[in-house]
């Protein structure tokens, strides 16, 4: 069957799914996505807003694998998708494949530290010497759950489970004995073994972007589908690259103590090995942050530091390691010959092989030389950015090294089309403006056919545009910040319905939030951090007029339904930081090939970034609303025409009398129609 008959108005899906709207853009996507595999060719698409893309690759996919005998692998970045996916769309897909003949069965597979290892549950709940009541109860309780349970999965556990105490019950490879051997007892026991047989029974598997590439075992797909592919650049270059925080010592000192005391209970400890790996894992917990914190004091860190920061690593490199981690590493090889378990001789050995990969990583870290890795120290005040899972960091910073590579095609391109399967990468925002060739470029699929479809949105009737241009450049942070401020609180009473304030800082919104708060009346008033971003999300939607301030989470991906969001505020055009560690290695990399930066890498990323906050404001045929820029340089600046015309062609509004009319003059945010995404 083609996907023009899957699609059509009397066609199955239309059967099947009652609210089914028939699209042509969806239709023409299907089609594309049925010849890319049956051709066994690569394709980009980019599918505006409302074409409903994941039914227009997941409909034509399976029927494509369950009608061959054939394994269809999707990945997202997103949970949200994920199981958006899993719970809507696969049911809908089963349905009408099974009305044509074809039975369909899917699976979710994720990455080894979303799921509980009951062996490891099991061995920790013996020790509750090393924990408080509250642990010991809940670790009780877990082990009651997994007797009956068919999934480890995190987000399926009976309650929630702090980080500190999730990493010593997750499933690690390193220290898994019995996953392999199908039949034994530890075999039946493991939740992540029924997953994984689920997984290498599916015809469709949904996976996530870390996972894909990961060096995991995955069952073997014969085609593969990229949803969210905007993002797959960015993953890809935290997954080739580097980190080292804090808590990566505190973590190997924890574990390495913890286990240590376990085995001289076990066995006593007659030479004073383990209590050498005890002294060991203490200097790693002093030695490691301090050593941090002294690499970023050579790079310009203060005490007197308000803000984040960071440089690139530059110079000679003045020791790269704590000499507590050779120590460490010997000593724990020490244990592993005391161990009489064979569990704890394996959780030693992964100790081992953690010091032994962290020595590694500060040695590439410190390597100079290389224009196509940046490296560089950050520092970040507790209070604002505190990314560590310990309180045992020195005098409230946090500091981290990181080395990531500013050119990932390469790399991907060996680990996505090397199997020589169809890829298929689509997403609602990838195009800069300027076509896809520098997204498959970046991607390493410069062959691959390409697709640009536009939103089905009537964006003429749907929204308007005000560009406020009177105001100073975002560069005088202190004027810039007053004048958000300002027309903040000027455009906010005209709006019935909810706003979205978004900016491209921490920085301008703590400063802008302490402008405004007090002086929004009669509507809520939020800001992203205070509490999780679904909950905010949540709150924001049931309240149906709140002001919510956010940052680069709410510039994509997000879906608020009707006049929960009428307007969107983009307080500043979102370039990337060009002073920051990570864009000034960029700048170099760029100018060595004789190129321009701002050109090939600033602009273009800002272009996509502002149709994504664009985007917010229209998810639906039914939805009405207005988009307000406040930064000048839109109008003033050469390459503010760039922008305009990457923006959907909307209504234009001139001035604040004509966003007030805008809004009284129809019903903003009716109530959204149901469109598969």
């Amino acid at each position: 069957m083609t996907a023009e008959e899957l699609f059509s108005p009397q066609g199955p899906l239309a059967q099947e799914a009652p609210d089914f709207e028939s699209r042509p853009q969806q239709a023409r996507m299907a089609a594309a996505v049925q010849s890319a595999l049956e051709r066994g060719g690569d394709l980009v698409v980019e599918a505006g807003t409302g074409i409903g893309k994941s039914l227009a690759y997941l409909l034509p996919g399976a029927l494509w694998a369950a009608s061959g005998g054939r394994r269809l692998q999707v990945s997202t970045h997103t949970r949200a998708l994920q199981e958006q996916i899993m719970e809507r769309e696969l049911p809908t897909v089963a349905r009408v494949l099974r009305r044509l003949g074809h039975p369909l069965s899917y699976a979710m597979l994720m990455g080894a530290d979303n799921y509980l290892c009951v062996r490891r549950l099991e061995r920790l709940a013996q020790s509750p010497e090393f924990f408080p009541d509250s642990a010991t109860f809940l670790l009780r309780e877990l082990a009651v759950w997994a007797k009956t349970a068919d999934t480890g999965q995190r987000t399926r556990l009976p309650q929630l489970v702090p980080q500190s105490l999730w990493r010593r019950i997750c499933r690690d490879p390193e220290l898994c004995l019995g996953m392999g051997r199908r039949g034994t007892a530890q075999c039946g026991r493991c939740l992540y073994r029924c997953d994984r047989d689920r997984a290498e029974k599916a015809q469709v598997l949904v996976v996530n972007h870390a996972l894909l590439l990961s060096a995991a075992r995955l069952p073997q797909s014969d085609a593969l589908v990229v949803d969210e592919a905007h993002t797959i650049p960015e993953v890809a270059a935290g997954h080739f690259g580097v980190i080292v925080t804090p808590g990566r010592f505190l973590r190997l000192a924890d574990e390495t103590a913890a286990l240590a005391r376990r085995v001289a209970m076990a066995g006593g400890d007659a030479d004073g090995s383990l209590a050498e790996a005890q002294r060991c894992a203490g200097l790693c917990a002093q030695e490691g942050p301090l050593f941090l914190r002294a690499v970023a004091s050579r790079h310009g860190f203060s005490e007197r530091a308000a803000e984040p920061g960071g440089k690139l690593l530059e110079g000679p490199a003045q020791g790269v390691e704590p000499e507590s981690l050779a120590g460490l590493e010997g000593s724990l090889a020490e244990v592993r010959h005391l161990c009489s378990d064979l569990e704890d001789e394996s959780e030693a050995h992964a100790l081992q092989l953690r010091v032994v990969a962290l020595r590694k990583d500060l040695r590439e870290l410190f390597e100079t030389g290389s224009l196509d890795t940046a490296r560089w120290v950050e520092w970040f005040p507790f209070g604002q950015q505190d990314r560590s899972e310990s309180g045992r960091l020195p005098r409230g910073f946090g500091f981290e090294l990181r080395a990531v590579p500013l050119d990932v095609s390469e790399r991907l391109s060996e680990k996505l089309l090397g199997p020589g399967i169809p890829v298929v990468m689509t997403s609602a925002t990838r195009a800069s403006g300027r076509g896809l060739g520098e997204f498959k470029a970046q991607v390493g699929m410069a062959g691959a056919s390409e697709l640009a479809l536009d939103s089905p949105f009537d964006y003429r009737s749907q929204a308007a545009l005000l560009i406020l241009a009177d105001g100073p450049e975002p560069s005088d942070e202190a004027a810039y910040a007053e004048a958000v401020a300002q027309r903040c609180c000027d455009i906010i009473p005209r709006v019935p319905g909810g706003v979205f304030v978004l900016f491209s800082s921490w920085k301008m919104l703590r400063r802008v939030h302490g402008l405004i708060k007090g002086r929004i009346k009669g509507r809520p008033l939020w800001v992203q951090g205070v509490s999780g971003n679904e909950a905010l999300l949540s709150d924001f939607i049931s309240a149906g007029n709140a002001v919510l301030l956010g940052v680069d989470t709410f510039w994509q991906g997000v879906d608020v339904p009707g006049a929960a969001l009428s307007c969107v505020i983009l307080t500043k055009l979102p370039f990337p930081n060009f002073a920051s560690p990570i864009e000034e290695a960029r700048r170099r990399w760029h100018e060595s090939f004789d190129r321009s930066y701002f050109e090939c890498w600033s602009l273009p990323r800002a272009v996509m970034k502002l149709r994504q906050g664009f985007g917010r404001l229209i998810r639906s045929a039914a939805d009405r609303g207005a988009v307000v820029v406040l930064d000048p340089r839109i109008l003033h600046k050469r390459y503010g025409e760039t922008f305009l015309e990457a923006l959907p062609p909307c209504r234009r509004l001139s001035t604040m009398e004509e966003l007030s009319r805008f809004f009284s003059g129809g019903k903003p945010g009716k109530r959204r129609a149901k469109l598969p995404r």
